[in-house]
């Protein structure tokens, strides 16, 4: 379970003070897929930023598994991040000197080491590409190389930041149809932020943003398929 109570974010830039996010408050179900939907500036990142433990509140309280980790110091996030957490980004952010096998291998030796690497790669679909290196791919492969990085650690919840805006419209929903096998299969919490109103389809719970503010939070009773969605 995720909360937050109260959530802001401010930034200070001499005199001039910018409210990120104002008042937040949102829980998170277990095994749940969250979309947060909003255009740009509407505090969405940094609304994931914060429930990553990637930065603080300036006020308000966030929980992760009863764990208060806006009360966690430098030290205490990095362990919380690297023990519970995974992260997917638009960017692959993979090792270019490493294999596919060798830059997913990092994850798993954070990780508990549960899962092998090839098991893992036979997940994502990529286990023939286990020796190439990220150059040899393409974006869909590079980013699938990413979420099997973040999913072997077998975090509690895995983070997407517009995990698909890099992506041309086929790719991008064969790694939504991932994420949604990955979400049922390993059971993991899915957040993932985007500005494409489409892909608030496949969720169980949307969250709307804009100004800094949760301006509404909904639930699909019925979730599309990530191949049958519009691509806008």
């Amino acid at each position: 379970m995720i909360e937050l109570k109260n959530v802001t974010k401010t930034y200070i830039n001499g005199e001039i003070e910018t409210h990120a996010l104002s008042n937040v408050s949102l829980s998170i179900n277990d095994g749940e897929f969250i979309v947060i939907l909003g255009p740009s500036g509407s505090g969405k990142s940094t609304l994931l930023n914060l429930i990553g433990g990637l930065d603080q509140p300036t006020s308000g309280s966030i929980e992760i598994s009863s764990q208060k980790i806006s009360n966690m110091n430098h030290k205490e996030l990095t362990s919380f991040r690297r023990e519970n957490l995974g992260f997917i980004f638009q960017q692959y952010n993979l090792l270019s000197t490493l294999t596919v096998s060798e830059n997913v291998a990092l994850g798993y030796y954070l990780g508990h080491k549960k899962i092998e690497v090839e098991d893992m790669l036979e997940s994502v679909g990529i286990k023939s590409h286990s020796d190439k290196y990220p150059h040899q791919l393409s974006g869909g492969e590079q980013q699938r190389v990413s979420i099997a990085r973040a999913l072997i650690k077998e975090p509690l919840i895995l983070f997407c930041d517009e995990p698909t805006g890099a992506l041309d419209e086929t790719n991008g929903k064969h790694i939504l149809a991932l994420l949604q096998k990955l979400n049922k299969e390993f059971q993991t919490t899915i957040v993932l932020i985007t500005h494409n109103p489409a892909i608030s389809l496949l969720a169980d719970k949307v969250v709307k943003m804009n100004s800094g503010k949760v301006i509404d939070v909904s639930e699909n009773k019925e979730k599309a398929d990530a191949k049958s969605i519009n691509w806008s």
